[in-house]
Parts: structure tokens; C-alpha cells; sequence
């Protein structure tokens, strides 16, 4: 439920981990929007009328074990309004959904990757891409969610060691939120199949 010593937590352990790999040729959101490419979207699931909850039951410390119970996570993912994932591991994905708060479905494209943005209380507009940003614009709301993908295909990283930085902002160019996530090729699934069959020889 709470750390083993009162400290001062500043980030979770995922974002210290990402902040070694930040990309460092970044620019301005409105740069990424007049420069970059504007790239297509698809919304899997959109509630409008969604309200986010303060709490949710199956983060008591009695469902299952405790599993998702950590305050610090908790309070980690109550600060942000953007949350992006792909669809690379069962036990990761349930997670991460269990986390986030909400469930949407899950594709397993065997040669064309997507890349899942979950946007709270912003009506997704365009997204538009360059060098490891990707810029999510949307419009401000009092309520709702909505899950968007993007394919991976669609990204052409300046810089494949570093992870990329995804933003959410209006479309005049104001960040309303940001998430790191790692890049993964588009024919991921299809190399996973690749290796499985080499070790079965």
C-alpha cells in the first residue's frame, strides 16, 4: 500500500528508466504540427459521457493481493490524462488496462503494429509525427475517454536507442499532457513467430 520507508517519491521507477533514454532532437509541439507528418488515427473506443472515478474497487489491497493496491502507482496514474501501450505481452496488457482504469480490445496485427493512446477528457483531432515525437492533438473536455491507434509503420524514429515522446496538446500547440514509450517495430508479432519456430527445429 505505501513505501517501505517514509520517502519523497518524484517519479515511478518507469519514468526514471525512460528519462535515460528522453530523445534529445526534440522540438516545439507547434513545430512537430507545421513540420511533421500528419499521420492516420483510429478511434477503437469513444465515451464521451465517460466519468474517470476517484477510486476503482480492484485497487483495494484485498483484490488480488494487492496487485494493484500501491498508493504511489496510483497516484501516478491519476496524474496524467494520456497513457499509450502496445499490445506485446498478456500479463503486461491486463496490467496496464487494470491501471489505466478502463478496458478497450486488443488486435494482434502480425505485421503491422499499433501503437494504443488512451486520451481522458480530450477529443482526439490529428496526430502528426517527426523524428521520435509524436504529437496527439485534441480538444479539452470535462469528461470522457477515448482509445486511438496509431501504426507503427507511420513512425520513422530519428534515433532507434531512444524512446519516443508522445504529447498531447490542443491544436494551437499547448501540451496537456506527455507519456515515453519505447518504439517497436511494425512486423513485431511476425518475428516473434519467426524466433518461436527457429527454437522449436
Amino acid at each position: 500500500m505505501e513505501p517501505p520507508e517514509p520517502i519523497t517519491i518524484m517519479n515511478s521507477p518507469e519514468e526514471a528508466a525512460a528519462a535515460a533514454h528522453q530523445p534529445t532532437d526534440t522540438i516545439s509541439i507547434s513545430g512537430v504540427i507545421k513540420e511533421g507528418t500528419r499521420i492516420p488515427f483510429f478511434i477503437i473506443k469513444n465515451d464521451p459521457l465517460y466519468q474517470r472515478p476517484m477510486y476503482e474497487k480492484h485497487w483495494h489491497s484485498t483484490y488480488s493481493g494487492g496487485r494493484w493496491s500501491y498508493m504511489p502507482t496510483r497516484i501516478q496514474y491519476a496524474l496524467h490524462r494520456l497513457f499509450t501501450t502496445y499490445d506485446i505481452g498478456l500479463s503486461s496488457q491486463y496490467d496496464f488496462q487494470q491501471n489505466v482504469g478502463i478496458q478497450f480490445p486488443l488486435f494482434q496485427n502480425k505485421t503491422d503494429l499499433d501503437l494504443y493512446i488512451i486520451a481522458f477528457q480530450t477529443e482526439i483531432t490529428a496526430v502528426y509525427t517527426k523524428g521520435n515525437q509524436v504529437v496527439i492533438t485534441g480538444t479539452p473536455k470535462h469528461a470522457g475517454v477515448q482509445v486511438a491507434t496509431i501504426k507503427t509503420g507511420n513512425l520513422h524514429p530519428s534515433d532507434l536507442k531512444k524512446v519516443l515522446l508522445i504529447q498531447l496538446a490542443t491544436p494551437q500547440g499547448d501540451e496537456l499532457d506527455y507519456s515515453y514509450v519505447s518504439y517497436v517495430a511494425p512486423d513485431f508479432w511476425s518475428q516473434q513467430i519467426r524466433k518461436r519456430k527457429e527454437r522449436e527445429e
